[in-house]
């Protein structure tokens, strides 16, 4: 696995950018941190100073200069270096008591290097205030090595807890990274094979459920969807071969036949009349197949118009009335009193709807009951389309919508089995669900087209009889 590709995956590249903010709200708490501890503990060292000031002065009151010199000495050990600085001054500046060397030059309580007597070659910095009593200077320090160690270990803290965070993250970037590296490349691979024609391989689906494995399962979706549409390919393209080959044949011996009569001198007419036909029911065939395709490749419904179906079924039942009543057969439409008007196109619907209605004038025997119903409720508009015809088994009824498909006992009446394939992509390209049912007996038809197409029109459909 190349490295490179890792490093400049998304998941790395996040983990960069989270370092990236982790170290600048480290260093901004850092900084803020710093400077509270250091002002808290200023301010301890100031109480400090200023009740120890308060003692002394007390004791300058109670006992003179001479015993507050001489407490500033009992204090003051010169044996024992110390963290208080401490030291009274004359008006002259000579010092009269404690280890400060010399009086400095202060304002108020500030950070200040001192020389002290027990630390004569080592200037150390010291927190400290200077204060008047009566003529005489006091000045009162404490040592800032507690603070200096106190802010080294904050800084030492966060720098570790820096490094530590920025190794965790970057560390948790590159193993999803990696991961989803691996991922990547089992899906260019998968993709690969399905370049070479494997259709049947699908994308592995992890229990992670990221965003890999969504988009995993919608390609696998895809792949689906793509293996069906090449089998169904591959089987319209024999069905067309073999459906196509009847006709064809049968047009190439009227023709051998219109040429046998020519040379014999006698009339052709019967022979090329036959061709004709045959080559007429291919043209039909072509038509069907090219208006399937192009209504299945169509994307958006732009064009749809509000279409109101009482009117248009009500306009077919009386075209096909006749020839129904011609094969013995009655033909009936009923509508409720108030039905929406559907999106749609106009012409496909009406095409729709002659399929299926010829499909029973043609299919079922004399005597039978035709009956073409509209209605509308909360799901939808329905039309349903029934017959007490023989009706179609239930193991066929998930294949009739297949180009070419034929029923057994249905291949002697005229037909190329592309009817109720152009009803199923009609169907579709209106976003209409289709379904058959048993009408004990016969058939029955049901297209439900769905609510928000329905109601996107106010219109109304008049009661029809």
């Amino acid at each position: 696995m190349d490295r490179a590709n890792v490093l400049s995956g998304s998941a790395f590249r996040a983990s960069l950018n989270a370092v990236l903010a982790v170290m600048t709200a480290l260093v901004i708490t850092g900084v803020a941190a710093f400077f509270f501890v250091q002002k808290a503990l200023e301010a301890e060292l100031s109480r400090q100073i200023s009740a120890e000031e308060v003692m002394l002065r007390q004791i300058y009151d109670d006992g003179g200069l001479a015993a507050l010199i001489t407490t500033i000495n009992e204090v003051n050990n010169p044996a024992t270096p110390s963290p208080r600085a401490i030291g009274l001054f004359d008006q002259g500046g000579v010092r009269l008591a404690g280890n400060i060397n010399a009086l400095p030059q202060i304002n108020d309580t500030t950070r200040l290097a001192l020389t002290t007597t027990d630390r004569l070659a080592q200037p150390s910095d010291y927190f400290i205030n200077a204060t008047l009593i009566d003529k005489e200077t006091l000045v009162i320090g404490h040592d800032l090595s507690l603070i200096a160690a106190t802010e080294r270990t904050l800084i030492i803290a966060f720098s570790i807890a820096g490094i530590m965070l920025t190794a965790a993250i970057l560390v948790i970037g590159y193993t999803a990274s990696r991961a989803s590296l691996r991922k990547l490349e089992v899906i260019q691979l998968t993709m690969d094979h399905v370049s070479q024609g494997d259709t049947q391989i699908r994308l592995p689906v992890s229990g992670d459920n990221d965003q890999i494995d969504r988009i995993s399962q919608r390609i696998n979706r895809h792949l689906e969807r793509l293996s069906t549409l090449m089998v169904s390919t591959r089987t319209t393209a024999a069905a067309i071969a073999h459906d196509l080959r009847t006709p064809l044949s049968r047009a190439f011996l009227s023709l051998q036949d219109a040429t046998a009569r020519l040379d014999k001198g006698q009339d052709p007419r019967d022979a090329i009349e036959n061709t004709d036909a045959e080559l007429s029911r291919l043209g039909r065939i072509f038509d069907a197949i090219l208006r399937i395709s192009r209504i299945e490749s169509l994307g958006d419904r732009k064009d749809f118009v509000p279409v109101t179906l009482a009117p248009m079924l009500a306009d077919l039942i009386e075209t096909f009335a006749p020839v129904a009543e011609e094969k013995g057969q009655s033909l009936g439409f009923t509508a409720a009193k108030t039905v929406p008007a559907v999106s749609g196109d106009e012409r496909m619907l009406r095409q729709m709807f002659v399929n299926l209605i010829q499909n029973c004038v043609t299919h079922c025997p004399p005597g039978s009951d035709i009956a073409v119903t509209l209605d509308a409720d909360s799901i939808g508009v329905t039309v349903g389309v029934s017959d007490n015809g023989p009706g179609i088994p239930e193991a066929d009824r998930t294949q009739v919508f297949e180009p070419f498909f034929r029923v057994d006992g249905h291949n002697t009446t005229e037909g190329s089995g592309l009817g109720l394939a152009l009803v199923r992509a009609i169907a579709e390209r209106h976003g209409a669900i289709i379904s058959l049912h048993d009408n004990a007996p016969g058939l029955k038809v049901v297209l439900t087209f769905p609510a928000q197409t329905s109601a996107r029109h106010g219109a109304m459909a008049p009661t029809t009889a």
